[in-house]
């Protein structure tokens, strides 16, 4: 990728050069124009070069990089052949213009691959390689076009670049990734190029007509007043412009405004400097074209090697003091052409020294000033506008650098004007001092700091670190904790919390305790009801036909409904691990049954059924406390994951890891903490087989493929998953979800595991942040604004499940993408490559739905549902069988086509033997697919396109008639509006951005949706801020855990 996106580069400063080596037989070819007017040949080309990089940087950041960049090549190489053909002077010049336009067009999406290719810590030595293309090409330029001066006439020179041109089309279409910048996709300030355009223009019109019509005459002074009065256009037009050449945010960063001055300065010095190396090795020294071309070639060459390896120095040490010195010997090597070139002729004593340290200057100073200026933007921003302004502004100063030199040098002729020539020397030597000089201005940048001063979001939010009190954390220890009895446990069950101490002592005599194996019922449905139970340790689970209903913990009471209306048992209750009962027969009930006791039995009544969810839901009435982390194989580091989890989870909440304990030593573990972490590795197998028992969640740890069933522990189904070391290919993937359907899945390396195990930690404390997208076609597109809101908040997000095209945003964003990824791919896929594009006979659809399948392997790059670094589930609906399907295994571009086919519009997809539909019919916001028992869900409706109150949307005008897809998935989805209505009352805050303004099958419209998610999301945000906070305490803090970093807004959300 970088080479054939350097080669963009090389090609449009390639020409550049090598028609500065052409311009003496150019100059022969039209005797009757004087030096000026030829020098609108070179000049031409850079005015327009520089006046519409920015511009065409910016439709490359709204129209895709590759895109513009083989559009750039192509009108480079066709304004290429049209100037070989020009017959006068004004032609050529019109068709350089042309030429002009196509670099500009190039150039700058050329650089944004580049940098969008490479992070932080490599983007330096990247562009430095681009950079060193550029010199290469500028080095090879004068060689090159003597000898094709030499073989036939200037007009050779721009036939070279058709062949090149074709090549690289042919090359990009094949490597070249697309890309572009996320964020709404304006039109650039097309009037404002124009008007610099004019300015740039007029103002060289002055510089280098001035000698001629003199500096007060009417015409000098008219330009430079035209020029100013196009400027001042210009910044009026990008003020009032919403996409303005020069975003004001670039503006704000040091590195990036000091980085283009000095890149005005040093490019003002090259281009002088150049040019009348041509100019005296051609008129003074009497060499040939291709002589004069080999002769200026050896600093390009060494510029090339010093660009590559001074670019990683100045990842490592900064930019600063590299420019510094590259500037200093830049200047030195013009000095040293001063004293010791001549008018006779000596290459080795002479000129060559003087290549060489050119050769370093260059190479040290402006491919790192291109680096610099962009070191500090951040990733994923509008690298192809930030690129083209530092390409506008070296093209500037080409501009400046050949008209001052024209001024200083008048009308040389072969044999005369050496001082005049030596007179760009000078003027490029100054121009080196000061960028030496200038060079502090730079500051600290580096290459691996990140994007630290890059531009913010467009709403100013300043972070806030709220001051929450930090639970102490328990050190580990490897002592055994041990109690005798009950001792006065029973006092800090809520249900005997209120009993006098007389009451309270004859309880611990006439109470039984009842001990469960994990696994074993305590009664089952239809059991008499003789007595009510107190869990004192351990996890209990109650179930309605073979259906878990609640999960009951520590201190919950089981079985008193039952014992007061004297019913048969209406449930079972089975241990969920090894648990300790307080058993209560009615008789000993009613000598106990005082006030206190009768109270605290009616709250929990009157609670659980106030919190009953539907029989298909099970909600944990208590959190998880003991987690038993087990090794799977004697190498496994069980001790150094324990460890960092336990290190996590006391970022979160009070966690010890007691050591080897009994059971009463666990109870007072319990007691004492939220949550108790215990290891065991596979070879202490008593050890090992008391955690499982005793646990109430299970993080089993491997190391390399998958065991077989026989060597997994009992109450492996269902654990979390943590495998160690390289990432599990695909089959093993595959394995592991068929052996025990793991709860969650974290890969963590070595040395990482601290960062690895958080969000495994923030799923065991209920922090887990879940994302539900629902579905609606078009209007889906608003998660796009929702996930670049939360991602702005510092909200991280672990879990992803969404319906139809909420399901095929979810499975990008739990892919690992950021949302600028996240928009680039649903941009670049349902965007840009129409998937409803397949049209056929509707006998089962109205489109085939290959396309669409084509688009989304393409999209997921066959990845499995499995292997995502976060959690993603989707809905289908079973055509047969009438019900809904929660997809979480399988190739991910399957099962999220399976979500998406809209009945009537798609046909049914047939996968693992069932007929599937859009999920949307029957469930189009599966909040239940992701659940909350790991942490608060967030959900985002968007199908019906309501008002952000969520109540029905009501057209504003006169109604119209919607075509036949929107009517098939506008009535497909009202069978799902109750219960996604439902869906939303599961949720902890919902996001309804008002998309009313966009049809379901308007893709077009991204731009809008996007927009309606943004203010949706910007204006929930506080809300959602506070309710995380409520429902995960120290979710909020940031500082801690990185799930959420909060802010505050400066202003009001607009």
């Amino acid at each position: 990728m970088l080479l054939v996106a350097s080669f963009g580069a090389f090609l449009a400063f390639l020409d550049s050069t090598i028609v500065n080596i052409a311009f003496p037989d150019i100059q022969r070819s039209f005797p009757s124009y004087d030096i000026s007017s030829l020098s609108w040949i070179l000049n031409g080309y850079n005015i327009v070069f520089a006046a519409f990089l920015v511009a065409a940087g910016r439709l490359a950041d709204v129209l895709g990089r590759k895109r513009t960049f083989i559009f750039g090549v192509v009108i480079f190489t066709i304004s290429s052949g049209l100037c070989a053909v020009a017959a006068d002077v004004e032609q050529l010049v019109g068709f350089r213009l042309l030429q002009g336009i196509g670099a500009a067009v190039l150039v700058p999406a050329s650089l944004a691959l580049v940098v969008e290719g490479f992070d932080a810590s490599h983007r330096a030595h990247a562009v430095g390689l681009w950079g060193a293309a550029a010199a290469v090409a500028s080095g090879l330029g004068p060689p090159v076009g003597g000898m094709l001066v030499e073989a036939a006439n200037w007009r050779l020179v721009f036939l070279v670049n058709i062949p090149l041109g074709i090549a690289a089309v042919l090359v990009a279409g094949r490597v070249l990734t697309e890309s572009r910048a996320s964020g709404r996709r304006r039109v650039p300030d097309l009037r404002g190029a124009m008007l610099l355009g004019a300015a740039l223009g007029l103002l060289t019109l002055g510089l280098v007509k001035g000698p001629d019509w003199g500096w007060v005459t009417p015409g000098t002074v008219g330009s430079f007043v035209a020029s100013s009065v196009a400027l001042i256009g210009f910044v009026a037009s990008s003020r009032s412009h919403p996409a303005p050449l020069v975003e004001p945010a670039f503006l704000r960063v040091r590195s990036f405004v000091s980085g283009n001055l000095l890149t005005l300065v040093a490019a003002a010095g090259f281009y002088c400097y150049v040019l009348t190396h041509v100019l005296y090795l051609n008129y003074v020294w009497h060499y040939s074209l291709l002589k004069a071309g080999f002769a200026i070639a050896p600093a390009a060459l060494v510029a090339a090697v010093v660009a590559a390896v001074l670019g990683r120095i100045a990842d490592r040490y900064g930019h600063r003091i590299i420019v510094t010195a590259g500037a200093l010997i830049w200047a030195g090597s013009l000095g040293w052409y001063l004293q010791r070139v001549g008018t006779e002729p000596d290459f080795l004593g002479a000129w060559l020294p003087g290549q060489l340290l050119q050769g370093i200057g260059v190479g040290a100073t402006l491919p790192v000033l291109g680096s610099a200026a962009l070191a500090k933007l951040a990733k994923g921003g509008s690298y192809a506008t930030a690129s083209a302004v530092v390409s506008t502004t070296r093209q500037l100063g080409a501009v400046i650098g050949v008209a001052i030199l024209v001024i200083l040098i008048g009308k040389p002729a072969p044999g005369t004007g050496v001082e005049a020539l030596r007179h760009g020397w000078v003027m490029a030597a100054v121009c080196f001092i000061a960028v030496a000089i200038l060079g502090m201005l730079l500051g600290r940048t580096r290459g691996d700091e990140g994007p630290a001063d890059a531009p913010e979001p467009e709403v100013t939010r300043n972070p806030v670190a709220p001051r929450i009190a930090k639970p102490p954390m328990i050190a580990p220890t490897d002592q055994t904790v041990r109690t005798t009895g009950q001792g006065d446990l029973l006092r800090q069950l809520p249900l005997f919390a209120g009993l006098a101490p007389a009451a309270l002592a004859r309880l611990r005599h006439q109470t039984d305790e009842v001990e469960l194996e994990a696994g074993s019922y305590l009664f089952h449905a239809g059991d008499p009801s003789d007595a009510l139970y107190v869990v004192r340790s351990g996890r209990l689970r109650v179930l309605q036909d073979n259906i878990v209903i609640r999960e009951l913990g520590r201190g919950e009471v089981v079985g008193e409904l039952g014992l007061l209306i004297d019913a048969p048992r209406s449930a079972s209750v089975q241990a969920m691990r090894d648990s300790v009962l307080v058993r209560l027969s009615k008789s000993q009930f009613d000598e106990i049954a005082d006030r206190s006791v009768l109270a605290a039995l009616v709250g929990t009544l009157a609670t659980r059924l106030h919190t009953a969810p539907p029989p298909t839901i099970a909600r944990p009435a208590s959190p998880e406390v003991v987690i038993a982390v087990i090794g799977l194989s004697p190498a496994v580091p069980v001790r150094a994951v324990a460890q960092a989890l336990l290190d996590a989870l006391s970022a979160r909440v009070r966690a010890i890891n007691p050591g080897r304990v009994d059971r009463y030593g666990l109870e007072r573990a319990e007691a004492t903490a939220d949550k108790v972490v215990l290891h065991a590795s596979a070879t202490d197998a008593s050890w090992r087989n008391f955690c499982l028992r005793a646990a109430d969640r299970i993080v089993l740890v491997s190391e390399g493929p998958a065991p077989r069933g026989a060597q997994l522990p009992a109450r492996a189904a269902g654990a979390d998953l943590v495998l160690i070391g390289a990432p599990a290919d695909q089959e093993d993937r595959r394995q592991w979800e068929e052996l025990i359907s793991p709860r969650s899945v974290q890969t963590v390396g070595y040395r990482s595991l601290r960062d690895d195990v958080r969000p495994l930690a923030a799923r065991i404390t209920g922090a887990s942040i879940g994302l539900v997208l629902g579905g609606g076609g078009a209007r889906a597109f608003a998660h796009l604004g929702v996930l670049d809101e939360l991602e702005a908040a510092g909200i991280v997000v672990d879990r992803f499940a969404g319906t139809s095209m909420g399901a095929v945003i979810a499975a990008l964003a739990a892919s690992g993408l950021d949302a600028a990824g996240v928009d680039a791919h649903v941009y670049e896929y349902l965007v840009r490559h129409n998937p409803l594009g397949d049209y056929t006979l509707p006998s089962k659809g109205l489109v085939r739905g290959r396309r669409t399948m084509a688009l989304l392997r393409e999209a997921y790059s066959g990845r499995l549902v499995e292997e995502l670094p976060k959690e993603f589930r989707c809905v289908s609906v079973d055509l047969l069988a009438r019900q809904p399907v929660v997809h979480r295994r399988g190739p991910v571009a399957d099962v999220v086509g399976c979500s998406l086919r809209v009945p009537g519009l798609y046909p049914p997809q047939v996968y693992n033997g069932q007929l599937h539909v859009d999920g949307g019919v029957l469930d189009n916001l599966p909040v239940a697919a992701l659940g909350s028992a790991d942490g608060p869900v967030v959900a985002v409706s968007v199908g019906f396109g309501g008002n952000p109150s969520g109540g029905p949307a009501r057209p504003s005008g006169p109604l119209h008639v919607p075509g036949i897809g929107d009517t098939l998935m506008r009535t497909m989805m009202m069978g799902s509006r109750t219960v996604a209505d439902a869906a939303q009352a599961q949720a902890l805050a919902v996001i309804r951005p008002d998309t009313r303004a966009v049809g379901l099958l308007e893709f077009h419209q991204i731009d809008a949706a996007r927009e309606a998610g943004r203010l949706a999301a910007r204006a929930a945000l506080p809300r959602i801020i506070s309710l995380l906070g409520s429902a995960a305490p120290g979710i909020t803090n940031g500082a801690v855990n990185g799930n959420v970093r909060t802010r505050t807004y400066s202003r009001a959300p607009s």
